[in-house]
């Protein structure tokens, strides 16, 4: 098996006998000994390898010894090549690592910058949430005053007050992201909730309960009349 295998390397020279004679396989992978080392050409060696495999300097000197020489010196020669190739290689490599670091750096440097944008842009839709809760705050307390006046005077459209009370404040809730603005919104929200226990209670005829949901909607009218001081600094 490891015969056959050597022999798919030809053209090339088995050995050089002592009278000069070249072993050798031929371009054809057919064993030769036609040539003599003494009397070798380029032409006969073209004519048999397809190229040449032996450049001596001096025939009579040029042996086995020779040739084997000449192929570890090409097989060195390749050998540097193909560490050529992979350094280069590796510089690419390193070439791109750095370009990307580089812009990676620069990247991060801005990052500050966005940061403070950001910050800045957080800030400033508080601020629009602050001062839309602050718009809205009139309108809703006098919406929460209009239909508790309607609940204790019994009018036929109580309903339809509250109704429009509760989409008001979930238009309010909708275009607010602040937390501090949220929580006035939902304070509103549970005013709702307590109108529309006291006109349940006003409709079943107990007057009793409906004057206690009622005083729980003007004591949430001040807590959120504080947390507009606070949170708003709204005098």
């Amino acid at each position: 098996m490891k015969r056959q295998e050597r022999n798919r390397d030809y053209p090339r020279i088995e050995k050089i006998l002592d009278d000069g004679t070249i072993i050798a396989y031929d371009k054809f992978n057919q064993l030769n000994t036609d040539l003599n080392i003494n009397t070798l050409t380029h032409q006969q060696q073209q004519e048999v390898f397809g190229g040449i495999l032996i450049r001596p300097q001096r025939h009579n000197d040029y042996n086995e010894r020779d040739y084997r020489r000449e192929q570890q010196q090409q097989a060195e020669i390749d050998s540097s090549k193909r560490k050529n190739k992979l350094l280069l290689l590796a510089l690419f490599i390193i070439a791109i690592a750095l370009v990307a670091f580089i812009v990676k750096s620069c990247t991060s440097s801005d990052d500050p910058n966005q940061a403070t944008n950001d910050t800045n842009s957080t800030e400033q839709a508080n601020q629009n949430d602050a001062q839309l809760v602050q718009q809205k705050n009139d309108q809703l307390q006098q919406q929460v005053e209009d239909t508790k006046k309607s609940i204790e005077n019994n009018q036929a459209n109580t309903q339809s007050k509250i109704d429009a009370l509760k989409q008001e404040i979930a238009a309010l809730k909708n275009k607010t992201n602040d937390p501090q603005a949220d929580k006035v919104a939902n304070d509103y929200d549970k005013t709702a909730d307590n109108l529309q226990n006291a006109e349940n209670q006003r409709q079943n005829g107990n007057e009793a309960q409906m004057q206690k949901e009622l005083d729980k909607v003007n004591s949430k009218l001040e807590e959120i009349k504080d947390k507009i001081s606070a949170f708003f600094n709204k005098e």
